[in-house]
């Protein structure tokens, strides 16, 4: 996996994460791995927000808890008044059976910690206990929102907290992600937009069933289903802009009961991911047109059924500006890194950042297996260093406020 070269470390406030690593380095991982064997699917994370309150149990924290069902903010004020400053992390699972290995790999079948967001987590907890210490806190001309999420796996839980009140009075907010293929200890990210909005669809595609062996007394739906998988392809490589990002994936493709019946539906369903507002806009009717117009040549008919889910997450320059001067003092200009991309990946802190200025930045991970696989697994020595940067981008936004 990877290890922190600290030598390289020549910023001022490098000693933070000497600090987090010393006073809960253990407690940190303990807390991954706790996490970690009891995965938790959507809004269902009870046991993980209640280990999440156990772990925070002790520090001067206003703590409200059921927030998007299991949600948990924590408030810490400051030593005078000043802006106030969130701190998100997601606590949920992925349906995946984990095939890492570890030793403390998940007990519940079909389910796994397979996006970090165990690391999230416990990286959170660890910044709460930081920035509560007396020498930390009372630096602090403002106050620090630590924001446990539920429901961030295609559940809008992020959504779900904005409408319950979680970002009013926030004046900004940031949120790490663990990621694969970014050198060991890095931060990444940039201005606008950092990820992609992330919508779904589903459709059924209607024709006449019959018998196998009289394909001319019917309209073959699995027929129009496979041209119609394919001509949807030509919306993305024919109609958008080869500059332009934009993904449309088909996941899922279903027909037939019987080896010699053809049926009389198909069903499809897939992902669209674009960047473009007005793209993401014409995507439906361009996939319900071309849809129509391949069933219809084929005697049959297509319906849609479209789903807009993840706007895209948009960093605010200056907040992605400031984080990634946060990481050159901290650790060093070599791991502030500007991002060139977009990720087309989606992200429910988007509703946050809908609502208030702030950046989501990238930690690297080195090279292991990618994000949503049922092998992936990160060095746990990048714990203190997100703590740390956790930490820090508070701090850093408070200690001069007021």
């Amino acid at each position: 996996m990877g290890t922190v070269d600290r030598s390289e470390k020549s910023g001022k406030f490098e000693w933070i994460e000497g600090g987090i690593r010393e006073r809960s380095g253990e407690a940190m991982v303990a807390l991954r791995r706790d996490i970690h064997r009891e995965p938790e699917l959507g809004f269902g994370t009870e046991k993980t927000a209640r280990k999440v309150v156990d772990a925070l149990e002790g520090l001067p924290l206003e703590i409200q808890t059921g927030l998007a069902e299991n949600g948990v903010v924590a408030t810490l004020r400051g030593s005078g008044d000043g802006p106030t400053v969130g701190l998100r992390a997601d606590m949920d699972a992925l349906p995946i059976h984990e095939e890492t290995g570890l030793p403390f790999a998940s007990e519940t079948d079909g389910r796994m910690h397979a996006c970090g967001h165990d690391g999230h987590t416990s990286m959170l907890v660890g910044a709460a206990h930081a920035l509560c210490s007396d020498e930390l806190r009372s630096r602090l001309k403002g106050d620090v929102k630590f924001i446990f999420q539920p429901a961030e796996e295609g559940y809008a839980g992020g959504r779900i907290m904005v409408e319950e009140g979680v970002t009013r009075g926030l004046d900004k907010v940031f949120a790490l992600h663990l990621w694969p293929g970014l050198t060991f200890g890095s931060f990444s990210t940039k201005g606008g937009a950092i990820m992609a909005a992330a919508d779904g669809f589903e459709m059924e595609v209607r024709g006449q069933g019959g018998h196998g062996a009289m394909p001319h007394l019917t309209a073959d739906a699995v027929m129009m289903a496979s041209y119609v998988a394919t001509a949807l392809q030509t919306i993305v490589s024919r109609e958008v802009d080869p500059s332009e990002a934009a993904v449309l994936t088909i996941g899922e493709i279903g027909a037939g009961s019987a080896f010699n019946i053809i049926p009389e539906t198909a069903r499809l369903a897939g992902t669209v991911r674009t960047v473009d507002p007005a793209l993401r806009e014409r995507m439906p009717d361009r996939i319900q047109e071309i849809s129509r117009g391949v069933a219809s040549g084929m005697r049959g008919d297509a319906e849609l059924d479209y789903r807009f889910a993840y706007p895209v997450t948009r960093n605010d320059e200056s907040a992605a500006d400031f984080a990634l001067k946060v990481a050159g003092e901290l650790f060093g200009e070599e791991s502030a890194i500007e991002a060139r991309h977009p990720s087309m990946a989606g992200e429910d802190f988007a509703f946050m950042l809908e609502e208030v200025p702030g950046a989501y930045v990238w930690l690297g991970v080195g090279d292991v297996s990618g994000l949503h696989t049922p092998a992936f697994a990160f060095d746990e020595e990048i714990l203190p260093r997100g703590a740390a940067m956790l930490t820090a981008l508070a701090l850093k936004s408070l200690e001069s406020a007021g």
